[in-house]
């Protein structure tokens, strides 16, 4: 069982390495951090699990969990794990393989945001979208979400542990599957090191003229909300500028729902990485974020480490990090209204942007990679714990 000597860690996750994407980036970082902590850190990649089927949705359900078996079993072979850590609830045919193995180390299970959770949410945002889909996606999307509900169903029977980034996925694993709060941890996200370690830009006048979103244009992440509230403080602030970052793929679609009248002022920017995205939030003062759903939610707290005050909606790691009227300002999902209350205030305000800003970035630096590796560390150590006293109550 794991003591207090470094850790060897299998970590798998159906992504590349890529620090500058969402859930890849997540992974990515953290192994770098428990690198940094000491900690050797073997990994298995989205090239290494391979896939056959195109579809994204069927991939996970048919095919992910015995590609994770597969690959589990092949690096075990070759070393001894204190714990493996597979992404997504699809892992859970690895999780139950591990547990009948009865290796000494410890399964833990990391979810970037619980589908089931999400699936639920999705019906009370989709009349907002203005757009339904039709019956024979309804059907295929219903036998997907029942197939995803016994993955996760599985891969908590099976795993030591679940990590969560935010307390809304702690508490739903809590009240769903009446998991013990002693098997959960929520292990929030980082801000990347050199987010941390440049100087802010104080705010300026200049800053809060130009407002910006970054995110995937899909319909979870609200981009018709955004749209109606962009149209209307630009048109009523001719002055302001927004930028609209997402894949240049998208951009023809994000314009579509752009008055003409407005377009002018508006700028489309391609994904870019981290490095550049930073000069491009210190160029900017207000962050727009008015997603439905976010397991946590970085781009706001990477925004708020450059200073930037960021207006989202009440919901993941958002309603742990931000404090509304203080460091940020929350709304309730599809609230068009409130978002440009807020935005109309802080544009309104010089003093009350920078006393925001500033909170903000307080905030912000206490999100390190490190910090977050420091309590994976932990849990995994509790897990062990845990583990040893399961194996010796039934002895």
């Amino acid at each position: 069982m794991i003591d207090e000597r470094p850790l060897r860690i299998l970590v798998g996750a159906d992504v590349p390495p890529n620090p500058d994407s969402g859930a890849a980036g997540t992974v990515f970082q953290m192994n770098q951090a428990l690198r940094g902590l000491g900690h050797e850190v073997h990994e298995i990649w989205a090239a290494d699990l391979g896939r056959r089927i195109k579809h994204g949705n069927l991939h996970y359900i048919l095919e992910l969990p015995f590609a994770y078996r597969r690959e589990i079993r092949k690096m075990m072979r070759r070393n001894e794990y204190d714990v493996v850590e597979l992404n997504q609830p699809h892992a859970w045919l690895a999780a139950a393989d591990f547990r009948r193995s009865g290796c000494p180390g410890v399964f833990v299970n990391r979810s970037h945001g619980h589908e089931v959770r999400f699936s639920e949410l999705e019906s009370s945002w989709r009349p907002i979208q203005k757009r339904s889909p039709g019956i024979t996606q309804r059907l295929c999307s219903d036998l997907v979400r029942r197939r995803i509900a016994f993955h996760w169903n599985r891969v908590i029977k099976h795993s030591d542990g679940i990590i969560v980034s935010c307390d809304q996925d702690a508490g739903f694993l809590e009240t769903r599957y009446g998991l013990r709060r002693d098997r959960i941890a929520v292990i929030n996200q980082g801000v990347p090191d050199e987010y941390l370690e440049r100087p802010v830009k104080p705010m300026t006048p200049e800053r809060m003229r130009n407002i910006i979103y970054a995110g995937n244009f899909v319909a979870c992440k609200g981009p018709f909300i955004l749209a109606e509230c962009i149209v209307e403080l630009l048109t009523a602030n001719p002055e302001l500028r927004f930028s609209w970052v997402c894949d240049a793929r998208d951009h023809a679609k994000a314009l579509e729902l752009i008055d003409s009248k407005v377009r002018h002022q508006i700028r489309m920017i391609d994904w870019m990485p981290q490095s550049q995205l930073i000069r491009l939030y210190d160029e900017h003062g207000l962050l727009l974020f008015p997603s439905f759903f976010e397991g946590f939610g970085k781009v706001p707290l990477e925004a708020m480490s450059r200073g930037l005050c960021v207006i989202a909606n009440d919901l993941g790691g958002m309603s742990d990090y931000i404090k509304h009227g203080t460091n940020g300002f929350l709304t309730q999902p599809g609230d068009r209204s409130a978002i440009i209350e807020y935005a109309t205030k802080l544009l309104g305000s010089s003093e009350l942007a920078s006393r925001v800003g500033r909170e903000a970035t307080k905030t912000a630096f206490r999100y390190s990679w490190a910090r977050s590796a420091e309590h994976a560390v932990r849990f995994y150590r509790d897990c062990a714990v845990q583990k040893l006293a399961r194996i010796r109550g039934k002895g």
